[in-house]
């Protein structure tokens, strides 16, 4: 009987230990094959979102295009991207300064800057929500983050803009305090960029891009502020407005819809499905006049390729100009020409002339 039993127990064992092994295999099969189907969706999704033009893509010129801001091939507009962040401090009045008065050499057709309204209702130049940044803020006021709407007009401009400035490797306006700060290196107002601008550049014409980027309620009033001086400028003509706050887009859009502005992120991507799928754009009645967009680095490097002929033919087709952000490498500036971009901001305009230049030689 022990024998009999000792028998039993051992083919329990081993058809214990097979069924294990068969669950084993049989969960191993079941990750196996989701984990495929995972690749195999990621790969889809990533061929849909980036894929390249098919190499028979051809630019349409859109010789039918109202649209001011739709440029010839290769006649692209070179955008100083926060006024030239990389040749001098980033919206400051020195910056503004050295791109007008040397424009032979950076060829530069808009200025791009950002605005934030301060606690007295005027529009600083700055391009995040705080001073800590770029300036000595931190030090002055003896804490982080310290914000643009917090702050007065004369109390921001006690600031050294050109603090943590570096160009090759040096910060050469750091530790500039009190009367050591130069006029050009404190904050200035959209009034007064404006105004420099347009009684200095001669027969030249200046486009520019103008992007909010105060929030909420202060968003609002920023718009009304930096609608208010656009008008009594009549620049309606030459300025694209912009804000990545989609209330504030839809406020700007339904108060102010004479004013021309670009998309918001969520216009952009019911834009770039639109394209993907093949629909008709008209259907989503858009009011934006451009697309002002990442590619290259600034979007991850076309994980969502926006600056494909494909994509820049669709906006075309529609009207839409096609604006790119922050283009500072030379291979990004000549394949978006290529495309058909109509616009390229960035921190070196420098190096976008030169690269343009080159590349209209050669065409």
């Amino acid at each position: 009987m022990a024998a009999i039993k000792e028998r039993e127990n051992k083919t329990a064992e081993k058809s214990e230990s097979k069924s294990a092994s068969f669950r084993k295999t049989k969960a191993w099969k079941i990750i196996r094959t989701v984990l495929i189907v995972i690749v195999v969706v990621a790969a889809a999704i990533i061929t849909f979102m980036a894929f390249p033009d098919w190499p028979r893509t051809k630019v349409i010129p859109n010789e039918n295009a109202t649209n001011p801001y739709i440029r010839d091939y290769l006649d692209v507009d070179i955008s100083a991207h926060r006024s030239g962040a990389g040749i001098a401090p980033e919206n400051t009045m020195m910056a503004f300064k050295k791109v007008l008065e040397d424009n032979e050499k950076y060829g530069v057709d808009t200025y791009e800057f950002d605005v934030n309204i301060t606690a007295d209702g005027e529009l600083v130049i700055l391009h995040n929500l705080t001073y800590d940044e770029t300036s000595d803020a931190r030090e002055f006021f003896g804490r982080k983050n310290v914000a643009a709407s917090e702050l007065t007009l004369a109390e921001a401009k006690k600031l050294n803009m050109g603090e943590n400035f570096e160009i090759d490797g040096e910060y050469p306006y750091r530790g500039l305090r009190g009367d050591d700060i130069p006029d050009d290196l404190r904050v200035v107002t959209c009034d007064e960029v404006i105004d420099y601008i347009e009684a200095n550049s001669g027969e030249k014409k200046f486009n520019y891009i103008i992007e909010i980027k105060s929030l909420g309620e202060d968003g609002m009033r920023a718009a009304d502020k930096l609608y208010s001086i656009i008008t009594e400028r009549n620049l309606k003509d030459r300025v694209i407005w912009a804000t990545s706050e989609t209330d504030v887009s839809e406020y700007m859009a339904k108060t102010y819809p004479d004013m021309p502005r670009s998309a918001n992120p969520q216009e952009v991507f019911q834009f770039f499905m639109y394209c993907k799928l093949g629909k008709d754009l008209d259907e989503l009645d858009v009011t934006y006049v451009a697309l002002q967009i990442p590619y290259g680095k600034s979007a991850g490097y076309n994980i969502f390729n926006l600056g494909t002929k494909k994509m820049i033919n669709y906006a075309h087709k529609y009207d839409i100009a096609m604006q790119y952000w922050t283009i500072n490498k030379e291979r990004y500036v000549r394949k978006l020409a290529e495309n058909g971009a109509d616009c390229i901001m960035t921190d070196y305009p420098q190096m976008a002339y030169e690269a343009l230049d080159e590349l209209k030689s050669e065409q």
